[in-house]
């Protein structure tokens, strides 16, 4: 593992998501995509149950093979018209409401922090994801133990002043995923398919892993059932992936101050197979044999410092580390701290790195006003 981090450390972006959308759309239509920006009115089955087309209000009828489902939440293809079942998973992941919030920044005089926070509150927790002229924040909470106007009460709270003028947006999220994410000729992709809170931000990577997966699996003229069960398969190992690691960010964790973290105790429903990993950790730590054997994008590592970091340590180490000298890795930790400091002293801020990014592509001006 550390051979492969020596290659690449793990990294993520932060995107103002406007700009990520405006980006994109321009990419795809240089490239020939054409967009039609309307309302749909009306979805046509055919006499097979597969999907006809669409009726728009203001392009009328739109014909297609092949439809990707991208109406998030509402699920306009899959859920309305092809009815196909939701897996819900509220027992063990019972957060179901977000309040959101961009809140200024004053990144020339504070600085800017290079990493999201999260943040536990009474019934949830708060993400802060820094970009250049804004915070987005956001509070995660269970409706069953916190009301609306108390969230944002306390959410505002936690903020501080900035946050006064700012308008919040109260969301209601469906946690959980479609039994199948490709039904007939209907692909849903991102919030339409299944979406888990956004504790580990995995909401782009499950649209990105359906895309790749999607063209992996492109159909020619006739549609390819095998090739439909083996997407499903992926797409579903992975969000259940992730919903087993999201769950145990809870379940491990030794916060009990509030009815919320108690419940996290009692009440919400550990998975079969995450209870017996549990069991195992206490143990030992996680190794990529005893983590989630399907691919759900995070490492045994993952696991590791998440567990450690919530206080759930293991009872002992691996028996072969007793006979092992401790030289190497303390060499190692020694070498990680050096071009630490080493970094931190030499490397810009990231306020100034992206100020002069802004400033070298002639965004700046447009971007902080």
């Amino acid at each position: 593992m550390l051979e492969e981090l020596k290659i690449q450390y793990p990294y993520a972006y932060h995107f103002d998501a406007n700009l990520i959308a405006k980006f994109m759309s321009e990419y795809s239509q240089q490239r020939g995509v054409r967009q039609v920006s309307d309302e749909v009115l009306e979805v046509k089955l055919a006499g097979n149950g597969f999907i006809d087309g669409i009726r728009t209000q203001h392009h009328g009828f739109i014909k297609g093979d092949l439809f990707i489902d991208c109406t998030g939440f509402h699920g306009l293809l899959i859920d309305k018209s092809l009815k196909e079942p939701f897996i819900s998973f509220a027992e063990s992941l019972p957060c179901d409401s977000a309040i959101a919030l961009q809140v200024p920044s004053y990144p020339e005089c504070e600085g800017m922090n290079p990493y999201t926070s999260a943040t536990a509150l009474s019934s949830g927790w708060v993400w802060d994801i820094p970009l250049f002229h804004r915070t987005g924040a956001g509070y995660v909470y269970c409706s069953a133990f916190q009301s609306a106007s108390a969230a944002e009460q306390e959410f505002r709270q936690h903020l501080g002043g900035r946050a006064g003028n700012c308008n919040a947006s109260h969301i209601k999220m469906r946690i959980g995923r479609h039994r199948n994410s490709w039904v007939k000729n209907c692909v849903a992709i991102g919030l339409a398919s299944g979406f888990v809170e956004p504790l580990e931000s995995t909401g782009i990577f499950f649209i990105q892993h359906g895309i790749e997966q999607l063209v992996t699996y492109f159909p020619e003229r006739e549609l390819d059932e095998a090739s439909i069960k083996s997407y499903n398969q992926s797409v579903a190992a992975v969000i259940d992936g992730v919903h087993e690691f999201l769950s145990m960010h809870y379940v491990a964790s030794t916060r009990n101050d509030t009815p919320f973290w108690r419940a996290t105790k009692t009440d919400f429903r550990i998975l079969p197979e995450l209870a017996e990993r549990l069991a195992l950790w206490k143990r030992r730590l996680p190794t990529n044999r005893t983590i989630n054997p399907h691919y759900h994008g995070f490492e045994s590592y993952s696991y590791a410092v998440m567990l450690m970091g919530l206080g759930y340590r293991p009872q002992s180490s691996l028996a072969a580390l007793d006979y092992m000298d401790h030289g190497n890795a303390l060499a190692a930790f020694g070498a990680i701290q050096q071009a630490t400091r080493h970094l931190v002293q030499t490397l810009p801020t990231l306020r100034d790195y992206l100020t002069e990014r802004y400033r070298h592509d002639n965004a700046y001006e447009q971007v902080v006003t």
